[in-house]
């Protein structure tokens, strides 16, 4: 048991060791905040705090420590790094806790491809720390992380279900795999379903993937280039591990996807409002690009488990 320990704990200090070394800043945000995230699809866990008076507080635990960070990333246009606990209300899985460990990390001045060769040498350094190798086994098959393959989101639908991501193309696809009645009307819920079916499980099989350049409903925090979310997600034989954006700073943009949210969430009983101050904190942000890596992934993958709950 104390091996493995040690084996988490080398990880750890080589990561960090990545970053001190390209000279980024560790920052440590709060993880109880006045407002919540409003990420698509991910929702906060709700707690109530006390202060001296006894005045009830209500406050979220961060699903990521992205809007904190950004805020002080507004002020010190710098590398920023971060390794904390963050959480994620209705999940549960042998991939998914409702805590979980996520490294955040924003660089100024990168671009999208940059980062993805920091992601890179992110995962290098960490296979070193507990394989002393640039490859690792993984379900019976060896990965060498020096070779990644890199492939936009249309490429993956077309290679795994011979057809392009819209709406018309995705329920023909579905008439014919499952023998679908009725077409589905919303895209996002019809994009999803394909693509965690038929797609995702097939991402990153023979080699890591970078899978990037996403639908415009699926930006979130990213900016959108020439009607493509300028995003990537990092994958290991169907094991989503890093999500990396090229970063909005449009903060009227900002606003107008914050209220969308609000609008969704309202509509499925969640009262949520948005954080001006992140919104005022957006026009200041310099030319950046971030991600986020789930710790706890990355320790089943590189020591070759089924599960994260270990």
């Amino acid at each position: 048991m104390l091996h493995i320990y040690k084996r988490k704990s080398d990880i750890l200090r080589s990561i960090r060791d990545h970053f001190y070394q390209t000279e980024a800043i560790e920052v440590i945000t709060d993880i109880a905040q006045e407002y919540p995230n409003l990420d698509p699809n991910v929702y906060p866990v709700e707690v109530n705090l006390f202060n001296e008076r006894k005045g009830r507080l209500k406050r979220y635990l961060h699903t990521s420590p992205e809007i904190q960070m950004k805020k002080i990333l507004s002020k010190v246009k710098s590398h920023i790094f971060q390794i904390t606990k963050v959480f994620r209300n209705f999940e549960g899985s042998k991939k998914h806790k409702i805590e979980f460990t996520m490294l955040e990390w924003y660089r100024v001045g990168y671009s999208l491809d940059d980062l993805m060769e920091d992601t890179k040498e992110i995962f290098l350094t960490s296979c070193r720390a507990v394989h002393c190798s640039d490859t690792f086994f993984f379900r019976g098959k060896k990965y060498n992380l020096r070779d990644w393959d890199k492939v936009s989101v249309d490429e993956a639908f077309y290679r795994y279900t011979g057809c392009y991501p819209d709406i018309d193309s995705l329920n023909s696809f579905l008439r014919e795999k499952e023998g679908l009645l009725r077409p589905i009307e919303e895209f996002e819920e019809i994009f999803y379903r394909v693509y965690a079916f038929y797609v995702e499980p097939r991402l990153g099989a023979e080699r890591p993937v970078f899978i990037y350049d996403y639908p415009p409903e699926f930006a979130a925090l990213s900016r959108v280039v020439d009607g493509k979310g300028k995003r990537f997600e990092a994958y290991i034989d169907g094991i989503e591990l890093v999500n990396g954006y090229w970063e909005l700073n449009d903060h009227r943009e900002q606003r107008r996807r914050f209220e969308e949210e609000v609008k969704k969430k309202r509509r499925e009983g969640f009262e949520y409002t948005v954080d001006e101050e992140f919104v005022e904190a957006v026009k200041e942000l310099p030319e950046c690009s971030g991600a986020s890596l789930g710790i706890d992934r990355l320790f089943m993958v590189m020591f070759d488990r089924e599960d994260i709950h270990f």
